[in-house]
């Protein structure tokens, strides 16, 4: 019987060493395998960056950053964010701190300290919760400004104006403190044609907004108007539902348009 115990107790020591000894070549080779992660590059501020300040690219740098997990809105490139020629304008409507990655939805093309652009106009239209998409456009956003009125006897909604920025929000143009909300009137600064258009507009039918995304500047082309005939997303938007009658003559049906 001492012999016995004697032998389980080897085998377990000796089962208890390889174990270890697996746990440790595991761990080695693990801290040894090369890590494979890929990164990109994003620009960054450099310096703290002040709200309404005008960016200039030698307050930025480059950072690297999990190209899996870069953030909606960063930049790559000076070029995207200034223009090919490095003319765009761009000024901080929400402050950054140093390292933080440059996004576009914290920036603006426009000073936002209440001043504008030269040879623009400030006009204010009212919005409630649905015009305003549910109260998250925020000075400093762009937005897409849309028209719904009755033309022939059916509501028609078009786009009106592209690419529009919101310089207020009620009496707000503080884009830190004024975080997206339900006001009763958005101010947005236009042109002279623009601000002509939107006065038009608001005496013929309902004026709605759209926010745009970071990555829509480039989306601004003729949008075709959309009807009721359009709900059915099988029809082609822009076009009139074809409509017929089924009419028998000489025992066969014919399908006879209706003009």
């Amino acid at each position: 019987m001492r012999i016995l115990a004697f032998l389980v107790l080897g085998f377990g020591i000796a089962l208890a060493g390889g174990g270890v000894y697996f746990v440790s070549e595991t761990l080695k080779q693990q801290r040894a395998a090369p890590v494979t992660a890929e990164y990109v590059t994003v620009l960054a501020a450099k310096v703290p960056l002040a709200k309404d300040e005008l960016l200039r690219p030698e307050q930025l740098t480059y950072i690297q950053w999990p190209r899996n997990a870069v953030p909606e809105g960063a930049y790559t490139s000076m070029s995207a964010l200034f223009g090919d020629l490095g003319d765009r304008e761009r000024f901080v409507a929400r402050s950054f701190e140093p390292g933080e990655a440059i996004l576009e939805g914290k920036l603006s093309s426009t000073n936002r300290n209440g001043s504008i652009g030269s040879g623009m106009r400030i006009v204010s239209i009212p919005i409630d919760a649905v015009t305003s998409a549910g109260g998250l456009i925020a000075p400093g956003d762009r937005v897409d400004i849309l028209l719904t009125q009755t033309q022939e006897g059916r509501l028609t909604n078009s786009v009106i104006l592209q690419d529009i920025g919101i310089f207020a929000i009620d009496q707000s143009f503080d884009a830190e403190t004024a975080r997206p909300r339900v006001g009763r009137t958005a101010s947005v600064e236009v042109n002279v044609v623009q601000a002509q258009k939107l006065a038009l507009a608001q005496q013929v039918g309902r004026i709605s907004m759209m926010l745009r995304g970071p990555d829509s500047s480039g989306d601004r082309g003729a949008k075709p108007p959309v009807t009721t005939d359009d709900l059915n997303d099988l029809n082609t938007p822009g076009k009139k539902s074809e409509k017929f009658i089924w009419k028998r003559s000489g025992g066969v049906l014919e399908k006879v348009p209706i003009e």
